[in-house]
C-alpha cells in the first residue's frame, strides 16, 4: 500500500505524532513546506495532520 503523511507543526507536537504514525505504517512522514504534488500521484491513503489552537 502507497501510503504518506503530511504534516505542519507549530511547536513538533504534530511532527512527532506523524512520525510516530509513518514508522508504524512502515512509510514516511514530511513537512507540508517539503511536499509537492508529484509525492501525491497513485497513493492508496493520504494522511494529513495540522496543529491546533
Amino acid at each position: 500500500m502507497n501510503i504518506l503523511i503530511i504534516y505542519d507543526s507549530v511547536f513538533g507536537n504534530t511532527e512527532k505524532i506523524a512520525q510516530s504514525i509513518a514508522v508504524t505504517l512502515g512509510t514516511q512522514a514530511i513537512s507540508v513546506s517539503q511536499a509537492d504534488a508529484d509525492q501525491l500521484r497513485g497513493l492508496d491513503l493520504l494522511v494529513v495532520g495540522s496543529p491546533t489552537r
